[in-house]
Order: C-alpha cells, then sequence, then structure tokens
C-alpha cells in the first residue's frame, strides 16, 4: 500500500473510501470492501482518504484511540486498499464541503471515479456537509457516489465508541466480534522485573501504547504472533499488584510453547477471553496456583 500526506495529483482513476476508519471495524470495513468491490468492476485504483488528528485528537477527554496508527494502516492495507492519502487534520480542517470536492476528489488529487462513504459521513468546515451535498459537489465533475448503510450487531449500530465502552469493560469476544478481528497489542519486548521467571513463568513484556485506551485490566486468553508464528497463552494487563508498587500499565503474556529468549522482538498479544479481573492474592503461592489454573484453561478452551 502506497502512503502519502502530500495533496497532489494521482494519474490513475480511483475508487475512494473516506471516513476516519479509526477502528477500522465491520462498518468501516463495509465502506473499504465496497470500494475495493467497484475498484475491480470498473477498472480502478482502489484508495482511502483518511487524516490524522495527531496531538488534537489525544488532548481531548475520552477521545483516546481504540487501535494505534500503524494498525490501523495494516488493517486497511489487508482489505485491498493501495493508495493511502492521510493529511493531517489541519491540513483540510477549514475547506469548505465544496472546496474538499474540487481539491481533494477530483483530478487535483486523488482523481475520483466513485467515491464510497458512510450514510452519516460529514465533511467540510465545521462540518457543515453531508452526503447530499457531497452528491451535489460531485456531480459537475462526473464522481459517482455511493453510500454505506450501517453495520448492526444485536440491534444496535457498531461504532468506535461502543466497542471503546466494551473494552473497558473487559467484554473482549464483543469486541472482537464487531472488529471482525481480534483486538491487539504490538509492541517490543521488553525487559520486565524477572519476577515471573524466577515463579516459573517467563512472560513477554510490551508497553501498553499511551494514546490507546486501555482495556479492562485482568487477565485474558491470548494468542501472540511472532515472526509467523503463534503461540497460545495467557496475558495479564494491569500493574501487578502482587509484586510491585510499579501504576504503569503493562501487557504481560506468558506463552504455553514458547521455549526461546525473545527479548528485542517484535510480537503482537491478540486478546481471546477475559478471565478474571486484576487482583491481589494474599500470598505468592496463590498467585502461582492462579495461574496454573489459567494455564490449564487457556490450553483447553476453544474460541468461537
Amino acid at each position: 500500500m502506497t502512503e502519502t500526506v502530500k495533496l497532489e495529483p494521482l494519474n490513475l482513476k480511483t475508487a475512494v473510501a473516506i471516513g476516519y476508519f479509526d477502528a477500522v471495524h465491520l462498518g468501516h470495513r463495509l465502506i473499504l470492501d465496497t470500494a475495493v468491490r467497484y475498484a475491480k468492476e470498473m477498472e480502478l485504483f482502489p484508495a482511502v482518504f483518511t487524516f490524522e488528528m495527531g496531538a488534537r485528537r489525544a488532548s481531548g477527554k475520552g477521545k483516546k484511540d481504540l487501535i494505534p496508527l500503524r494498525t490501523k494502516k495494516k488493517q486497511i492495507a489487508s482489505l485491498g486498499i493501495e493508495y493511502y492519502v492521510s493529511p493531517a487534520f489541519e491540513d483540510i480542517c477549514d475547506m469548505t464541503g465544496k472546496e474538499f470536492v474540487e481539491n481533494i476528489l477530483t483530478g487535483k488529487c486523488l482523481n475520483a471515479a466513485v467515491v464510497v462513504c458512510g450514510k452519516d459521513f460529514r465533511f467540510g468546515k465545521n462540518r457543515e456537509c453531508g452526503v447530499k451535498e457531497l452528491a451535489k459537489y460531485c456531480g459537475p465533475y462526473g464522481i459517482q457516489v455511493v453510500t454505506v448503510d450501517p453495520v448492526m450487531m444485536d440491534g444496535d449500530r457498531i461504532s468506535t465508541t461502543r466497542i471503546k465502552a466494551e473494552l473497558e469493560k473487559g467484554n473482549i469476544q464483543a469486541v472482537n466480534r464487531m472488529l471482525g478481528y481480534n483486538y491487539g497489542v504490538e509492541g517490543t519486548v521488553i525487559h520486565g522485573n524477572h519476577v515471573a521467571r524466577d515463579l516459573g513463568f517467563p512472560t513477554a513484556n510490551v508497553l501498553f501504547p499511551e494514546e490507546c485506551v486501555l482495556p479492562q485490566k485482568g487477565v485474558y486468553i491470548s494468542d501472540t504472533f511472532i515472526d509467523g508464528m503463534v503461540f497460545r497463552g495467557i496475558t495479564n494487563i494491569g500493574t501487578r499488584p502482587t509484586l510491585t508498587e510499579d501504576e504503569q500499565a503493562v501487557v504481560e503474556t506468558y506463552m504455553i510453547d514458547l521455549d526461546q529468549d525473545i527479548y528485542g522482538f517484535d510480537i503482537n498479544v491478540t486478546l481471546l477471553k477475559f478471565v478474571r479481573p486484576e487482583q491481589k492474592f494474599d500470598s505468592v503461592e496463590e498467585l502461582v496456583e492462579k495461574v496454573n489454573q489459567n494455564i490449564e484453561l487457556a490450553k483447553t478452551l476453544i474460541i468461537g
């Protein structure tokens, strides 16, 4: 997938999915899949136009992302999008709706033949325009506008806000259903305090991304991906209250069949099922017993 932040002409005609796509959940994926389908049918170039909020998003209350930017890009690329245009929000936020179409969707930038968006899509300065205005402004340029209905699950619309709420409650299976892929935390394995290793459960530790919403603290059944291999295990997200007073949240994973040193490796820990909340045990022995129980559960549990 070719990535750019530049608003410059693209020679190839495109089918463009437009939106923020901050979770790449099933609703977002339907928009992206539709753009890819139109691109194949009409021999166009499948593209996406999104934007990055940067510090502006992180500064607001409750504005943390669900997934990091690199995960967003990977998920979008996996759907067949070949061209990814993502300027800073500041570069486009003052454009009127008409200016957005004229400067972004036409031959001045994306050279769109088809534009795909959700039915609730808003654009232009202060979100002044909706899909009706989009069709109006695209018409003179021969750009076809395709709108996609929201995706429903259990009677409610799938949204990033809804997914965040379920994540914070530990409802990881609901989160994964709405995402259409398993929620995960990617990072480089760092050294911890080696207490878990001394207890017989060597763990891989990665820092939780500060820009993202923290899941319910506690223990999860997980699958961890390392260099194309996958290992079932148990993951603790939290501050390990029995063993340390450190308040920094970490993602600490014990992989059942792993027998190698992976410090410095990049891993992706995907969460499959919530087991229990974070808790402080009365003794290390009690902790070890509980960990063994969680390991046995991870070995036998079929996630479906």
